[in-house]
């Protein structure tokens, strides 16, 4: 069976959210499949598409002009989907893209901002955008990304907002749901790109799956960090976290009540044994040179035996830009060792 084919739960984020369900909703889209792309012409008659909220967008054509968050917009960038305004970390510092831009030809599009508290309202209107689409974070349906506190009442007279959600779903489910979105927006989710797609995705699936099996006993760590914090992830909040789990993976699960994260001390570091530690590749979060500043880190038996590897954060939510992570975790556990924490 295609793993497009059912879904579980999780989501990602980091510190952000609230506990819940967010609404699963059904979607709704008028037009033809051969229309063209949400940058070319819009196709005539009335569109509506009802998103992970609940809430019904109805526009009297299919939307033409785009802004979307940098994540959301690089999942429907491959099916064709081309915004005209994208808002999110798009840019490192050194001027290197960010992961979660994926195939997005950031030169084609307008910088709505480029942070996660970055979003220019004179830039946002002059795009003339007639749909704003985004991460549903949480269970409110305040609950998205960038777009939270007074900011998304000031963006929706302007344009209305669709939210996919990213919180307590699966990667496969939030993969298919950005395709009927895609799709709703004149993408091509047949493409010979997507296609290939869903063939190397299914296959780096199935791949980490046997990995896995071949690894008994592997007890996995993520987590993330700053100066004064580890973070423990929670799986079942990151969409592919979750996954991974689904397919095998023992993965630690932090406690305490909040969402995604357990917040340690860096005294703390030793908490949860871990044979194999997956460590947050952002620019934002300390790099693995800088965690190896602190005694209690350093000591820990897998950073001595140099079981670490990068946790790409911000999972890519079309099966072209997931494959290749799949892969390259897949590599990580065929090398990794089990006796780590026996």
């Amino acid at each position: 069976m295609s793993v497009f084919q059912g879904a579980g739960l999780s989501r990602r984020g980091f510190l952000i959210g609230t506990g819940g369900l967010a609404a699963a909703a059904a979607l709704t889209a008028c037009g033809s499949g051969n229309d063209k792309s949400s940058s070319g012409t819009a196709a005539s008659g009335p569109w509506e598409f009802t998103d992970d909220r609940g809430q019904k967008v109805m526009r009297d054509q299919r939307p033409a002009r785009v802004v979307a968050y940098v994540s959301s917009a690089a999942a429907l960038w491959d099916y064709g989907v081309r915004p005209a305004g994208v808002f999110g970390p798009q840019k490192t510092a050194d001027g290197a893209k960010e992961i979660q831009a994926g195939n997005i030809d950031l030169t084609a599009v307008t910088s709505i901002g480029n942070a996660w508290d970055d979003f220019s309202m004179e830039k946002f209107a002059a795009t003339k955008p007639d749909l704003v689409i985004t991460g549903l974070t949480g269970a409110k349906p305040t609950d998205l990304w960038v777009l939270k506190d007074d900011l998304g009442p000031k963006v929706q007279p302007i344009a209305p907002i669709v939210a996919l959600s990213e919180y307590k779903v699966t990667l496969p489910k939030v993969i298919e749901r950005y395709e009927q979105l895609a799709v709703a927006l004149g993408g091509d989710a047949n493409s010979e790109v997507i296609k290939k797609g869903k063939d190397d995705f299914q296959r780096a699936s199935d791949d980490l799956k046997a990995a896995v099996k071949a690894k008994p006993g592997l007890k996995v760590l993520v987590v993330s960090s700053d100066k004064d914090n580890l973070y423990v992830c929670k799986p079942e909040f990151f969409a592919d976290l979750a996954y991974y789990r689904d397919l095998g993976l023992d993965i630690v699960n932090g406690g305490g009540s909040d969402d995604y994260f357990e917040t340690l001390s860096w005294e703390q570091a030793g908490k949860y044994p871990a044979d194999l530690i997956l460590t947050d590749s952002r620019t934002y979060a300390l790099s693995r040179q800088q965690m190896a500043q602190f005694p209690t880190w350093a000591q820990l038996p897998a950073v001595k035996a140099g079981q670490l590897a990068d946790w790409s954060t911000e999972p890519r939510f079309n099966p072209v830009l997931a494959a290749p992570v799949i892969r390259k975790l897949t590599e990580v556990v065929q090398g990794a060792r089990t006796d780590i924490t026996a």
